[in-house]
C-alpha cells in the first residue's frame, strides 16, 4: 500500500496538497476512514415513531436509517441483494416494508428479506431468505440523540471515540432541560472542493474570518471591529485540540439585536443549563461555537441558531453539503421562527457566511491541482507547541487563531490511513 503517512509531516506541520486532489488518496479514503470511524446519520428526534426512515449516505454508501417496531434504531445498506437496486427512493417516511423498484423484493423494519415475486413458480421454493437480507451496518450507537453508525463491528465506542469533545458537545446539547430537537427539513447543496477543507475549518480556523467574511461585518453580523478572537483569551475565547481528529473553536462575541421573545427565551435557557452543566461549561452557555467530530460531522452555534451538518465525499473537488437545524423543544414559534430565519440568512445554501466558504474551497483544489503545485506542501504551524493543558477544560486549548487543532484533524487522518487492516 502506498505510504500515504508521508503525506503529514508531523516535524515541520506540513499537509500535502495530494490529500486534497490526488484519486488514489481520495479512494484509500473510503476504505481506511469511512469503513472505521463513527458517521453520523441521524437526529433520533427526526425518527420518533416506529417504521420512521430516513436516508442518507456514510461516505459512499447509500444508507437507510429506520426505527423498528421495537424501538430500535438501525441503519442497512440501501441496496437490495437480488440486483444491487436502492431499495428506498425516498429521504424518510413511515412504511413497515421497503420494496426495491426492479423486482419486487421487500424488506421489513429489521432488513430481514419478507417477500419475493415467484418465490415457488420461478425458485422452486428453494431461496433461503434469512440469509438475503439488507446488509446491516453492525454498530449504530447515540449520544445527545446523536446518532453515530459504523461499519467497524470492532470499533471503539462512540462514547470513548468522542472522549473529552463531549464536554464540549454538551455545551450545545445539553443546555437545555428538556434537549433539543431537529428542525424539518434538510438543506443539501453542492459545493466544489475537498471534504476535509470543510471539516478542518469548523475544527479549527478562526483565522480567516476577518477576511474573507468581511461583507458579512459591514451590514452588522459579526463584530463591528471584525475581530473574531474575544477578549478573554484561554478562559472565553479558545480553540481546543482533542483525541481522534476532534476539534472546537469557542468565542465571546456580543450577540447581534434579536426580538425580545428571542432574547427572554435564552435568557431563560442560561438559567436552564445550571441544571444540565457543570459550572466551568455554564460559563460559556451561548458563545459562538464551532467543532467537528472526525471526519465529517460539524455543528455551528451562532447567532442564536444551532446548525448540524454532514461534508459528503463527493470524490476530490466536489461534496455536498447536507445540514439541519436543531431548536430547544420548547422553544415558542417565534423563536422558531427567529432561528431559522438567521440560519437561512447566514448558514445555509443561500446563507452569506456560506457562500464565502464554498467559493475558496472550490478555488483551493483547483489552485492546487497541477503536476507542479501539489509537490508544495501547506503550512500548518500556526500555535504549534504554545498549547496548554488546563484544568478547567479538556484537551489541549489556544487563543484564536491557531491552527493546532486543525493539524491534529490530519494527525489522525494520517493515522488512520496508515492502519492495518484487522
Amino acid at each position: 500500500m502506498e505510504d500515504f503517512g508521508a503525506l503529514v509531516d508531523l516535524d515541520r506541520k506540513t499537509v500535502s496538497p495530494r490529500v486534497f486532489v490526488d484519486e488514489a488518496v481520495y479512494r484509500a479514503e473510503q476504505t481506511q476512514i469511512f469503513t472505521h470511524c463513527w458517521l453520523f446519520v441521524a437526529h433520533a428526534t427526526q425518527l420518533p415513531n416506529p417504521r420512521d426512515f430516513l436516508t442518507t449516505y456514510m461516505g459512499e454508501e447509500p444508507v437507510i436509517v429506520v426505527r423498528g417496531e421495537d424501538g430500535k434504531i438501525r441503519v442497512f445498506i440501501n441496496s437490495c441483494r437480488h440486483r444491487g437496486s436502492r431499495v428506498c427512493r425516498v429521504d424518510h417516511g413511515n412504511n413497515p416494508l421497503f420494496v426495491c423498484p426492479y423486482h419486487g423484493w421487500s424488506y421489513d423494519t429489521k432488513g430481514q428479506l419478507r417477500g419475493v415475486p415467484q418465490m415457488d413458480s420461478a425458485y422452486h421454493g428453494e431461496l433461503d431468505k434469512s440469509q438475503w437480507g439488507l446488509v446491516e451496518v453492525p454498530r449504530v450507537e447515540i449520544f445527545r440523540d446523536l446518532v453515530f453508525a459504523n461499519f467497524d463491528a470492532n470499533a471503539i465506542t462512540l462514547d470513548d471515540y468522542l472522549g473529552d469533545f463531549r464536554w464540549y458537545l454538551d455545551l450545545v446539547l445539553n443546555r437545555a432541560v428538556n434537549g433539543m430537537t431537529c428542525m424539518p427539513g434538510t438543506h443539501r447543496w453542492r459545493l466544489g472542493g475537498n471534504w476535509k477543507l470543510a471539516a478542518e475549518q469548523f475544527l479549527g480556523d478562526n483565522y480567516h474570518t476577518s477576511t474573507l467574511h468581511r461583507s458579512m461585518l459591514m451590514i452588522g453580523l459579526g463584530p463591528t471591529d471584525g475581530d473574531f478572537r474575544g477578549e478573554a483569551p484561554w478562559e472565553k475565547d479558545f480553540e481546543v485540540k482533542c483525541a481522534n481528529g476532534h476539534g472546537w473553536i469557542n468565542f465571546d462575541i456580543p450577540a447581534p439585536p434579536m426580538p425580545p421573545a428571542a432574547a427572554a427565551f435564552f435568557a431563560r435557557v442560561r438559567e436552564e443549563s445550571k441544571q444540565t452543566l457543570n459550572p466551568e461549561q455554564q460559563k460559556l452557555v451561548h458563545h459562538a461555537q464551532v467543532g467537528t467530530v472526525f471526519p465529517n460531522f460539524s455543528i455551528l452555534s451562532f447567532l442564536g441558531f444551532t446548525s448540524i451538518r454532514v461534508w459528503q465525499p463527493m470524490g476530490t473537488r466536489q461534496m455536498h453539503a447536507w445540514a439541519w437545524g436543531l431548536i430547544e423543544k420548547d422553544a415558542p414559534p417565534e423563536v422558531v421562527d427567529f432561528v431559522r430565519q438567521t440560519q437561512v440568512l447566514t448558514f445555509s445554501p443561500s446563507g452569506i457566511y456560506e457562500q464565502d466558504d464554498g467559493i475558496v474551497w472550490q478555488s483551493a483544489v483547483d489552485a492546487m491541482g497541477g503536476v507542479v503545485r501539489r509537490n508544495h506542501p501547506l503550512n500548518y504551524q500556526q500555535g504549534a507547541g504554545h498549547g496548554r493543558l488546563m484544568d478547567n477544560k479538556p484537551g489541549l486549548i489556544h487563543p484564536p487563531s491557531t491552527e493546532i487543532g486543525v493539524f491534529g484533524f490530519y494527525e489522525f487522518w494520517r493515522d488512520m490511513m496508515t492502519r492495518e487492516a484487522k
